[in-house]
């Protein structure tokens, strides 16, 4: 059996290993916690492996949905991906912005008092 390599099979996984390095480089900088990474990484990785492996890990995914096509398995599983952290960088910006707000009302706060004092 001859195995045909396509574009996508050499790229994906090299933009991978950089993307993997890239957030191996951010935890050094303490940018990013350990769990982030390990989560990072297990994507980075999978999204490799998803490349090398594409029929082999679409026909798992197909299965464990139970979707008959390996096509829709993989954007549904993607898809769910996608609204995940989309959901918790949404998570993230709200709380950043109380954290603002609060900010905000203490720095007023703090203004107002030295205006008194005055």
């Amino acid at each position: 059996m001859i195995l045909a390599i396509q574009y996508y099979q050499i790229l994906v996984p090299a933009l991978a290993a950089i993307l993997l390095a890239v957030t191996i480089r951010f935890f050094l900088k303490g940018q990013i916690t350990l769990f982030e990474t390990i989560v990072w990484a297990i994507f980075w990785l999978g999204l490799a492996a998803i490349a090398l492996f594409p029929d082999l890990i679409g026909e798992f995914i197909a299965d464990a949905l139970g979707i008959k096509e390996t096509v829709h398995a993989i954007i549904f599983a993607a898809l769910g991906l996608l609204f995940f952290l989309q959901f918790r960088l949404y998570l993230i910006l709200k709380k950043q912005n109380v954290f603002i707000t609060d900010l905000v009302r203490k720095i007023a706060l703090d203004n107002d008092e030295k205006e008194l004092d005055e």
